[in-house]
């Protein structure tokens, strides 16, 4: 967003939560899991054993689940509003679990928010 404002491009941002794709969001997570494990050094793993791992997978599949939203229609309400209105919103957040992340953000400037 801020390298476009440069060319007097204005962008809005669609920042979701998570959607009923579990295929898509679980594989995602365990694969970031599992390369952040595999860049662990041996002692740290062994300290954690390879159960802790497993466990952890199994409660971030489980989390997914419960807290995707089966109503993918909110991020399309955003990009349309986005595309279409007349003096779109800098930030657009689709799904309860994205307001509430990002809810002490939004009482800040944009400017701020870019920052962080």
């Amino acid at each position: 967003r801020i390298e476009m404002q440069h060319f007097g491009v204005k962008v809005s941002i669609v920042e979701h939560g998570f959607f009923k794709a579990e295929e898509v969001n679980s594989d995602f997570i365990e694969k970031y899991v599992l390369e952040l494990w595999n860049r662990l050094t041996p002692e740290i793993r062994d300290s954690y054993g390879e159960k802790y791992l497993v466990e952890y997978i199994k409660a971030q599949r489980s989390s997914v689940k419960r807290l995707s939203d089966n109503d993918i229609s909110n991020v399309i309400k955003c990009m349309e509003h986005a595309l279409i209105a007349k003096y779109p919103r800098t930030r657009y957040r689709a799904g309860w679990d994205a307001k509430f992340f990002w809810l002490f953000l939004s009482y800040a400037p944009s400017c701020l928010s870019d920052m962080l």
